[in-house]
């Protein structure tokens, strides 16, 4: 692969021992996943892949949940999806265009076939409706997890507590009372029936914040839209 050519600096091709290699930690973009710009138009991230497992809860439609797909797969991870509606994402899949060494099925209950690495990390999705009880899939360095909820219940209250990110689309007000209150949010309860169907709030580390998700053409063209649905 040819890359651009920079006169006069000391950029070039390099070589060096497998092992050195394997010691480099390769961090897409520089700033994680791009979830959205802020209201100042500043790019909004989440380190999904670090040293320790990341849990990810999106409360939405599963056009928002393929938006993020799309975006980590183009960090380089490699996707891993639990579906009960394997139609619907075998066919964003064919649409990305990705072969199944970058993106594949994954039975409910069954581990990624392979550890994940700072070189080789691994996104799995959980689109399988309440995840309550044990972790969908086993934690590891390397490794996120993002469980898709369609709806917000009560049962989901410790899968929020749980969660690193949580990324909530526009919702119902009985599932803003419940989000509100898993999370601490409660001056936040009465926006969140009434943000922007492409906009999300954000909550990570007890930080809310709003981020218009803001497709790029060539989402658009895939997704149409990330609006939840309903």
């Amino acid at each position: 692969m040819t890359g651009p050519s920079f006169p006069g600096s000391r950029m070039g091709l390099h070589l060096t021992d497998p092992g050195t290699l394997g010691g480099l930690d390769l961090l897409g973009g520089g700033s994680g996943l791009v979830l959205g710009r802020n209201r100042d138009e500043l790019p909004v991230a989440v380190r999904l892949f670090r040293p320790e497992p990341t849990r990810m809860l999106l409360v939405g439609g599963v056009r928002c949940a393929q938006l993020l797909a799309f975006r980590t797969m183009a960090l380089g991870a490699r996707l891993f999806i639990q579906t009960a509606r394997e139609q619907d994402w075998d066919a964003f899949l064919r649409r990305c265009a990705v072969g199944r060494d970058s993106a594949a099925f994954l039975p409910v209950g069954t581990q990624p076939p392979a550890p994940a690495s700072s070189v080789d990390p691994q996104l799995v999705l959980v689109d399988i409706g309440p995840t309550a009880g044990p972790e969908p899939v086993e934690p590891a360095p390397w490794r996120a997890t993002l469980v898709v909820r369609d709806d917000l219940a009560n049962w989901d209250v410790d899968a929020i507590v749980r969660s690193d990110v949580v990324l909530l689309q526009r919702l119902t007000q009985p599932e803003a009372a419940i989000a509100a209150s898993a999370l601490g949010l409660t001056e936040a309860q009465g926006w969140l029936p009434r943000i922007h169907p492409e906009m999300a709030g954000v909550v990570s580390k007890g930080r809310l914040q709003w981020v218009m998700l803001g497709l790029t053409p060539t989402e658009q063209n895939l997704l149409g839209s990330a609006a939840r649905s309903g």
